[in-house]
């Protein structure tokens, strides 16, 4: 008898809980739903008591509670409800955007520099190491140089020995000297520029280290914020001037003689 007045009683208390469990639901959902009502009216209130201020495009002020599309790119402003303007907005122009996107660019690059060196003599190392495989292109090319000149001053003095027996220089003799000219001008052209690019490494190696230096200090609070790095002029290498090339009549040879066809074979005089 005692177990089932236990059981009773349970019942009883469960019964009893249930309506008070949702009633504390109820109550929590109705105050929730009252707070997110009044936020959304507290948003509009905000919202609909601005006043935007913009002109059109005769330059004819205009006020509403919102821009028109095609002005939302203007000068405009927003006054509130006491006619208190408390904010301007400007026109983004392409120069501005074209500044902020410079501006992104050159927080990357500063990045990337701090993080791949760790001091200024880590970037000397990293310019050499860069130039050194141009090093070696112009040794190769100084090399070649050296034998086209020892090829064109044989084919020179072979030429002179016609011109000292008085006789015609041989035509095929006349084009060996004047591709010896050519190439010639060639290497030296490669030269020039593998030398004009190594000097854009080196100046690019140098801004990288003053830019490196200016970073660091400002960093540590013993130097100003470094403004954006000034432009690196490349250095120019002259185009050297070379002889035209021609097949009729023969190309020339030096002034002092004149190169003739079907002179026959070009053998040289014991």
């Amino acid at each position: 008898m005692q177990k089932t007045n236990i059981k009773t009683v349970a019942i009883t208390q469960q019964k009893s809980f249930k309506p008070f469990a949702h009633k504390l639901i109820w109550e929590s959902f109705s105050f929730l739903s009252i707070l997110i009502l009044f936020m959304m009216a507290q948003h509009a209130y905000a919202e609909g008591s601005k006043i935007v201020k913009w002109k059109d495009d005769k330059g004819v002020t205009h006020y509403g509670d919102k821009i028109p599309a095609q002005y939302s790119n203007t000068e405009n402003s927003i006054i509130n409800k006491q006619g208190i303007t408390v904010k301007r907005n400007k026109p983004v122009t392409f120069q501005d955007e074209a500044i902020s996107q410079a501006k992104i660019e050159q927080d990357k690059k500063d990045k990337a520099l701090l993080s791949a060196f760790t001091n200024e003599t880590e970037i000397d190392l990293a310019r050499d190491r860069n130039l050194q495989l141009d090093q070696v292109t112009v040794d190769g090319l100084q090399l070649q140089k050296t034998n086209s000149q020892k090829r064109l001053l044989e084919n020179q003095k072979y030429a002179s020995s016609f011109t000292t027996k008085k006789k015609p220089i041989p035509a095929d003799l006349a084009a060996d000297v004047k591709n010896n000219q050519q190439e010639l001008a060639k290497i030296d052209q490669q030269i020039a520029d593998r030398k004009a690019s190594m000097e854009v490494t080196r100046q690019r190696f140098e801004a990288d280290k003053k830019r490196y230096i200016a970073l660091k200090n400002y960093a540590n609070g013993s130097g100003p914020a470094p403004g954006p790095p000034e432009p690196i002029v490349p250095a120019f290498s002259p185009p050297v001037q070379t002889a035209p090339a021609t097949t009729n009549p023969p190309p020339a040879v030096p002034s002092t003689v004149t190169p003739v066809k079907n002179a026959g074979p070009s053998a040289k005089p014991k």
